[in-house]
């Protein structure tokens, strides 16, 4: 396990071609916030990453298929942008020590604001 991270962290932060297979990034999230406050997750929201680093790509998957984002590295993290189909703008960002934020920036029908944050661990698969 300790490998997968250290493959993760060098996909993340050094040029894609020092890496040469696909990986996948599970993110874990116990904990949530939301205009009401903090709580924990009766159960555990689940975001994976499959990262192709061969194509410089990398993938959100989820119950209704994967669609691309965006990798924006920085010194000692990853994020991960994600724009919906209604526009909405989807943040994950992971640490070097695994440890992730994902923040969904939501407009609901009417213009309403549904900001919510998630907190959280990934692993390397």
């Amino acid at each position: 396990m300790k490998f997968n991270s250290l493959l993760f962290i060098a996909f993340c932060f050094v040029s894609s071609s020092a890496i040469a297979s696909t990986s996948t990034l599970e993110c874990v999230y116990k904990k949530y916030s939301d205009p009401e406050g903090v709580h924990t997750a009766k159960s555990d929201f689940i975001l994976r990453y499959l990262i192709e680093p061969d194509a410089d790509k990398v993938y959100v998957l989820g119950n209704n298929g994967s669609n691309e984002v965006v990798k924006v590295p920085g010194n000692d993290h990853v994020s991960f942008l994600e724009a919906t189909g209604a526009g909405n703008v989807m943040v994950t960002t992971i640490t070097n020590t695994m440890n992730t934020v994902h923040s969904r920036n939501t407009v609901g029908f009417g213009g309403d604001l549904i900001p919510s944050q998630y907190y959280g661990k990934c692993t390397a698969k």
